[in-house]
């Protein structure tokens, strides 16, 4: 499959500061949009609206930040469920900061700030997998990596 990136910039923070500021890059309407369905989805804990954001051609899959897999539609949506249920958390979105797109395929980075209290706040660099299905993009992977966090 020939690839075509949208936009390929990494913005690397320096290795002691994690958290220093990156540069966002665009990513094009198109490719954002389920990102974006997706994260509103999470912050309105709406699980249908995730249902709706997540590939039907694979098995979606979750790879969180502290090693736990959860794979199939079900599943992941059964543990947003408890986790929606769950009182006091948020999320923020940071800015993208690596996106590569192909015809079918498409990968894009980006950070989040995870709350779970005043005490409990994390940094999560995150990597999402796309498939184009029919004419629009959807979540095929989602991948969690830990910045910053409590001990």
């Amino acid at each position: 499959m020939k690839l075509l990136p949208i936009a390929l910039v990494l913005a690397l923070a320096p290795a002691a500061s994690p958290a220093a500021e990156v540069t966002p890059i665009a990513v094009s309407a198109d490719v954002g949009q389920p990102l974006s369905a997706l994260i509103e989805a999470m912050r309105r804990r709406d699980v249908a609206a995730l249902d709706k954001a997540l590939a039907r051609s694979v098995e979606p899959q979750i790879v969180y930040y502290w090693g736990e897999t959860v794979t199939g539609r079900e599943p992941i949506l059964q543990w947003h469920r408890e986790w929606f249920a769950e009182a006091g958390w948020s999320i923020e979105p940071g800015p993208t900061t690596h996106a590569l797109a192909g015809e079918r395929l498409a990968t894009i980075t980006s950070s989040m700030r995870y709350v779970k209290s005043a005490e409990r706040q994390f940094l999560i660099l995150v990597n999402y997998t796309l498939l184009k299905e029919a004419e629009s993009w959807k979540v095929a992977r989602i991948q969690q990596t830990l910045l910053e966090g409590p001990d």
